[in-house]
Formats: structure tokens, C-alpha cells, sequence
């Protein structure tokens, strides 16, 4: 296969990975990160991938800045920050590729993250990916690839992108992450979500690992009423996943071991969480379609005022988001 030039936004577990895949594959990839201890590793030694195996992959170039793309711009530019950092990356990614042929795929968790890249870029440049591995980040310049369950899917928001979605897709099956093109990528999205907040949400509130939550009957019966509620807002907005997706869930989540969900490592950093675009989101859908989410709307304020906090330690002055 012809080498290709592409560029990965985010070199957290999601972007490593994909680098790693890509690079391996003999394509020319810049990867693009704010974390300036992680770019220096990465420059000096190379990006190091364990878990499944060790290897240790060089980028054709480490930005600090989606700017430093100008240089030579990407076919492909996979999006793979935090959902909540989209608007901070859409903000840079305007004027130095928002006039270019650039084809932009969010490689994100969440419910819109493609329908807020589509606003700023236009629906025919934008691909949203729904992937099925994960990772963690021990060390800069480190990634433990920690789960993978493929396949992956990626799929286009306007039939003009189809093209590019179906040969995007066979650019990263052969570069084996085993991708499939769909055109019901938001059942994919609305899946994966409905799957993953119930007990990630439970996690970032009350600091437990998701082990804990599962066999603890408190935190266990309140992740399956989020779960049932998220299971009836999908099915207003006319994503059916059958009768048996709720216990495949929960099963799931009784042997997934103390795994310690992203928001949880979020809140205890004081960092923003994503959840504008997981259980806030959910809460807003079941809003719209007149489905009750009291609890999703609970835990989502809840989230909030736990953001509010982290904010108010990093900056014991400031008062954003604060209103009276």
C-alpha cells in the first residue's frame, strides 16, 4: 500500500494506539499533543505501545500545535482528545486547515462529537469513528494498550463522504485495527455510550473503581437505573439494541475488573470531564423525547459541581462558572 500522510490530534491511549497502528503500516504520521514532557519522550525514544507485546514507533513529526500541520498538510486528520477538549482543537484547526481538502474524523467518546466538527468544517469533510479499544498513559511517552474488541466502525455523516469513510476505514483495517464503514454510525455511538456511562458516571461521583461499584448493592442498582434510563432514551431517539443488551451489559461489568474509568481520573486531577457529551447529553435527549432521567440529570450536576471544584484549585481566585 502507497504510503499516506496523516495526522493523529491527541496522543492519549486512543492516538498513541492509532499512531502506532499507522506508523507500523509505513505511513508518514504527525501526532500532534499539548503534554510537553510526553512530545519530548516520544522525540527522544520514540512512542513506547505494551501490553499486547511491546514496540516502540517513531512519528515523521511531533507538534505541539495543530499549526505546525500548515507545513504539510493531512489527507486524514484523526481527532482523538477528550471530547471535551473539541472546541480548544476545532478553535486551532480553522484557519490553518479549515480551507484545506483535509477529510477530519472524530475518534472521540460521546453522543455529537462529529455534529459539533460537522458545524465547524462542513458534514462532506467530517467521519466519526466508534472504536473498541482502550488504553492508559503510565508514563509520557508510554501507552499500555489495556482491552481490544473489534471491530471498530467509522461512518459518514453526508453520502458526498462516503467515499472517503469506506477508504479511511480500509486504511486502518490494513493498518490492523479491524474498522468497518457503516451509514448508522450514531447506533454504534449511542451503543457504545449507553454501554460505558452508567458506570463511568457512578465512578467519577463516588471514587469507587468499577469493581467496587458492582459488588457494592448501592452503587450496583444505581449504574442499572442509569443504564435502564439511557437504554429508553436511545430507543426515542430509534436505536433498539434488543431485549437482551441490558444484561450483556451488566455482565460485562460484573468481570471487568477495578478498572478506573477516564471521568474518575479527571475528577481526581480537577480536570474537565466529558461530561457535556456523555451523561449530560443523555440527560438533554431524554429532555427533548419526554423520557424521565432524573437520575442521569442528577449525576450530571453532581459532575458540574465537581468540575466547579476542580477548577476553584487550580485557580483559588477565579469564579467561572459560577452564577449567582
Amino acid at each position: 500500500m502507497m504510503s499516506r500522510n496523516l495526522a493523529v490530534v491527541g496522543a492519549g491511549p486512543i492516538g498513541g494506539i492509532l499512531a502506532a497502528h499507522l506508523i507500523s503500516a509505513g505511513h508518514s504520521v504527525a501526532v500532534v499533543d499539548v503534554w510537553k514532557e510526553h512530545r519530548d519522550r516520544i522525540r527522544a525514544e520514540g512512542l513506547r505501545i505494551t501490553g499486547r507485546g511491546e514496540d516502540r514507533i517513531r512519528p515523521a513529526r511531533v507538534c505541539a500545535s495543530v499549526r505546525e500541520l500548515e507545513e504539510r498538510v493531512p489527507e486524514l486528520v484523526f481527532v482523538c482528545t477528550k471530547a471535551s477538549d473539541l472546541g480548544e482543537v476545532l478553535d486551532a484547526v480553522g484557519p490553518v486547515l479549515g480551507g484545506s481538502g483535509a477529510v477530519f474524523v472524530s475518534f472521540q467518546n460521546g453522543i455529537d462529537t462529529e455534529a459539533v466538527m460537522a458545524q465547524r468544517l462542513g458534514r462532506e469533510r467530517v467521519l466519526r469513528g466508534v472504536v473498541h479499544y482502550a488504553g492508559v498513559l503510565p508514563a509520557p511517552g508510554e501507552i499500555r494498550e489495556s482491552f481490544s474488541n473489534p471491530p471498530n466502525y467509522l461512518g459518514w455523516l453526508d453520502p458526498a463522504a462516503e467515499a472517503a469513510c469506506r477508504d479511511a476505514a480500509a486504511l486502518l483495517t490494513s493498518s490492523g485495527l479491524q474498522t468497518e464503514a457503516t451509514g448508522e454510525i450514531q447506533r454504534h455511538a449511542w451503543r457504545k455510550t449507553v454501554f460505558n456511562t452508567c458506570i463511568m458516571a457512578v465512578s467519577a461521583v463516588t471514587g469507587l473503581d468499577m469493581q467496587e461499584i458492582m459488588r457494592f448493592g448501592p452503587t450496583e442498582r444505581l449504574a442499572d437505573g442509569l443504564l435502564e434510563e439511557s437504554i429508553a432514551v436511545a430507543a426515542a431517539r430509534g436505536f433498539d439494541f434488543g431485549p437482551g443488551f441490558a444484561e450483556q451489559v451488566r455482565e460485562f461489568h460484573r468481570h471487568i475488573g477495578p478498572h478506573r474509568p477516564s471521568m474518575l481520573a479527571d475528577i481526581e486531577k480537577g480536570r474537565r470531564t466529558e461530561n457535556e457529551f456523555l451523561v449530560r447529553r443523555i440527560a438533554e435527549y431524554g429532555d427533548l423525547e419526554g423520557v424521565p432521567v432524573p437520575l442521569h440529570r442528577t449525576l450530571a450536576a453532581v459532575i458540574e459541581g465537581l468540575e466547579l471544584r476542580g477548577r476553584r484549585q487550580r485557580e483559588p481566585h477565579s469564579t467561572t462558572g459560577v452564577s449567582e
